[in-house]
């Protein structure tokens, strides 16, 4: 008969090496580096978007409010430069929600006018059309070494554009 070690006899016991270890420890060890994947993969760029998403928003009602202003305006009044629509809503705009879009610029606006439909006695609507234009810079900028991706990296620009029938249609040219 064979004598076996006291080594080998202590490998079987509960009280081996291989026992004492916890077989999904490894878990832990993985979870840093695939947090940091998730954060910078998934998390950061969907921060970006949502910003994004909120600053468009912004935009959509710096336009609506310019469009309605301009409606109410003179045509002269309405593309100065220092006028009401031009610079008096974009400047009542950035003390309020404007704070929250992170833009590249001041918002660029142009101011058009067409004609709207003809009734029976040959009276004419005039429509204005007020186009706005904003550069966003992203909320987090994420660097990627080779691409320019808009909304992540690069500046992402917004055009919205609103048309409203004019309240006197004599204040169009």
């Amino acid at each position: 008969m064979k004598k076996i070690s006291q080594f080998a006899q202590m490998s079987n016991t509960k009280f081996s090496p291989s026992r004492r270890r916890n077989r999904a420890g490894n878990a832990m060890a993985e979870f840093g580096p695939a947090l940091g994947l998730l954060l910078i993969c998934f998390f950061f760029p969907m921060m970006d978007m949502l910003a994004l998403g909120i600053a468009y928003g912004f935009v959509q009602v710096l336009n609506s409010n310019q469009a309605h202003e301009a409606a109410l305006l003179p045509s002269a009044q309405a593309a100065a430069n220092n006028g009401a629509v031009k610079k008096g809503v974009p400047d009542a705009w950035l003390d309020g929600m404007g704070k929250f879009v992170k833009m590249a610029s001041y918002p660029q606006t142009e101011v058009f006018y067409r004609d709207g439909t003809t009734d029976q006695s040959k009276s004419e609507d005039k429509i204005v059309m007020v186009r706005t234009t904003v550069v966003c810079q992203p909320f987090l900028p994420i660097p990627l070494p080779v691409v320019n991706v808009p909304g992540l990296n690069g500046n992402m620009t917004f055009t919205v554009s609103a048309e409203r029938p004019m309240e006197n249609p004599d204040y169009a040219p």
